[in-house]
């Protein structure tokens, strides 16, 4: 077993040295050159936070050896779920790093398709860089106009296939965005046009980032929460001023790793975060059941 996880480790370290290799957790399943772990999780109907993935998911968490990788995967694949009494409606995830693709053809040959994306910018922006205009910090009387761009968000990316869109999702929405804009950190941004907002992006300070932090093999990590742009502001800078008035922001608060999660078949999310300076760390294939 530790041969197996020291030889995972070894070539993910080569494709990335900036993935961070964490436990496999408790109760672990062998076989061939894999090994791994499963879990499964169901989302609270009254959580106060949007839901991005299906309600029931099924996760493994693996590490593989060997000449061929993507083999040896594929039978850790092939023993889980036929392992699981997975209901229909329900997903089956595995995250992988993004630039270890030796054994990703496994998940392909299973059905799976990437479904989102971990990227991270380590890109340091001067603390005295000017600010873009039009961009201005979020306070509490645009919880409305945040909410309808929110909204408007997860309903883009619904179209994608694996995030739903359910009655709970409003008032989540509602919920996550009220204790965002009552942190104090001020890490939530509107970009305004014609006098009316137009696009919003919220950070979560490294304080509130402890979650997604092990990640990535870097402190202290930022984590961008949301961005949209409104369909009729698009094309207009609205985004890239948005982002590089956060980068600014968190540079100057000490900050150089930011993640931040995409949907990987947006065509608009992909290429914007290219250009901000992100690139994939970590891609999480899933399958619905």
């Amino acid at each position: 077993m530790s041969d197996v996880i020291d030889s995972h480790r070894e070539r993910v370290r080569a494709a990335d040295p900036l993935v961070a290799i964490t436990d496999l957790g408790e109760t672990p399943f062998e076989t061939p050159d894999a090994i791994g772990t499963s879990s499964v999780a169901t989302a609270d109907p009254n959580a106060r936070s949007v839901q991005w993935g299906p309600p029931t998911t099924y996760t493994l968490r693996a590490a593989v050896a060997g000449d061929d990788p993507a083999d040896s995967l594929g039978r850790l694949l092939d023993r889980w779920i036929s392992a699981l009494d997975a209901e229909p409606g329900s997903g089956l995830v595995v995250s992988w790093p993004s630039r270890d693709t030796a054994p990703v053809a496994a998940l392909v040959r299973r059905g799976f398709a990437p479904r989102s994306v971990l990227a991270v910018r380590v890109s340091p922006v001067p603390a005295a860089e000017r600010r873009p205009a039009g961009v201005r910090r979020a306070v509490a009387d645009d919880l409305d106009a945040m909410c309808r761009l929110y909204l408007e968000l997860v309903a883009y990316e619904a179209q994608f296939g694996w995030v739903p869109v359910l009655p709970s999702t409003p008032a989540a929405a509602r919920a996550e965005l009220e204790e965002k804009l009552a942190r104090g950190d001020g890490w939530c941004w509107l970009a305004e046009q014609d006098g009316a907002v137009a696009g919003m992006l919220s950070v979560h300070h490294p304080d509130h980032a402890g979650w997604i932090a092990p990640a990535v093999r870097a402190s202290p990590v930022a984590y961008v929460g949301s961005l949209y742009a409104s369909a009729g502001s698009r094309g207009r800078g609205i985004g890239a001023a948005l982002a590089a008035h956060a980068h600014a922001e968190v540079a100057a608060a000490g900050v150089e790793t930011v993640l931040v999660h995409y949907v990987a078949p947006n065509p608009l999310s992909v290429p914007f975060w290219s250009r901000q300076g992100y690139r994939p760390l970590v891609t999480s294939w899933g399958r619905w059941v």
